[in-house]
């Protein structure tokens, strides 16, 4: 039993580890996208029936 609390407690920390860096390089960054490449598209279709 004790093996699997401790894995539990890494696996938990390394979880915890990656989502905080994945917070940090987002917030730090600071790319926000305000625009975009290419065309944004429209399409209509006339009613065939």
């Amino acid at each position: 039993m004790r093996i699997k609390k401790k894995y539990f407690w890494i696996s938990a920390c390394i979880i915890l580890a990656a989502v905080l860096i994945v917070l940090c390089v987002g917030y730090f960054t600071g790319n926000q996208v305000t625009e975009y490449d290419g065309t944004l598209v429209n399409l209509e279709f006339p009613n065939l029936i």
